[in-house]
């Protein structure tokens, strides 16, 4: 895609996201507006002056926030409108999965952006850090699920998420013992299927859970 097709792309959505958020305002409250204020200074500023987050080795951090967080225990609130400690059970191990595909982007692009200073935490804290961290989100958003569902706050049911952990295992595996900058290309794909799955199988998982409930 050129940078034009980019550009026009980026603000059609940030358009469509406007408009159902006005929607969204006017079914749930005006509380809601501070779930897309947040999110849409977090897209903007990932980038842009002065901030630049994700060039000072805070994007991961933001991102598990928008798109793990928020996205989760966000899409909880629009329908049920209080807080909820299992929706934000939930949006641990999502939000770890989605962090995991930026820290693989940011593994693959370890030498161009040690090149122009970009500050992502590889090139804060060396390369070996940045797949160990790969790693660490993974394996954690199974263990985080466990934890959780052990403790009560997801429905033992969510445990069904461990059906994809060969996939997790393979990715990881293929990662620390990766020789070319290809195979970080290939993990990046493989760590978002991964993360597809794993949302599938979690949600089909609560969904099943709350039918049980109501049976």
């Amino acid at each position: 895609m050129s940078a034009t097709q980019v550009l026009f792309g980026g603000i059609g959505c940030f358009a469509a996201a406007v408009l159902l958020g006005f929607i969204l305002i006017f079914l749930v409250g005006p509380v809601i507006i501070l779930f897309g204020l947040t999110g849409m200074l977090i897209a903007y500023f990932y980038s842009a002056r002065p901030f630049k987050f994700s060039s000072r080795g805070l994007g991961d951090i933001l991102v598990y926030i928008a798109m793990g967080f928020l996205m989760t225990w966000g899409s909880y609130y629009v329908q049920i409108p209080h807080w909820s400690w299992s929706a934000f059970a939930a949006s641990v191990p999502v939000g770890l999965l989605v962090t995991s595909i930026l820290n693989m982007n940011n593994v693959r692009d370890y030498q161009d952006d040690l090149a122009v200073n970009k500050r992502t935490l590889p090139v804060r804290f060396g390369l070996t850090f940045g797949l160990r961290f790969h790693a660490f989100l993974m394996f954690g958003s199974y263990i985080a699920t466990t934890i959780f569902a052990l403790l009560g706050l997801l429905p033992l049911l969510t445990l069904a998420v461990w059906i994809t952990f060969p996939m997790a295992y393979s990715n990881v595996y293929a990662v620390l013992t990766a020789k070319e900058r290809s195979a970080y290309m290939v993990a990046i794909k493989r760590t978002s299927l991964l993360h597809l799955l794993f949302g599938i199988a979690l949600a089909a998982a609560l969904l099943f859970a709350v039918a049980q409930h109501f049976l």
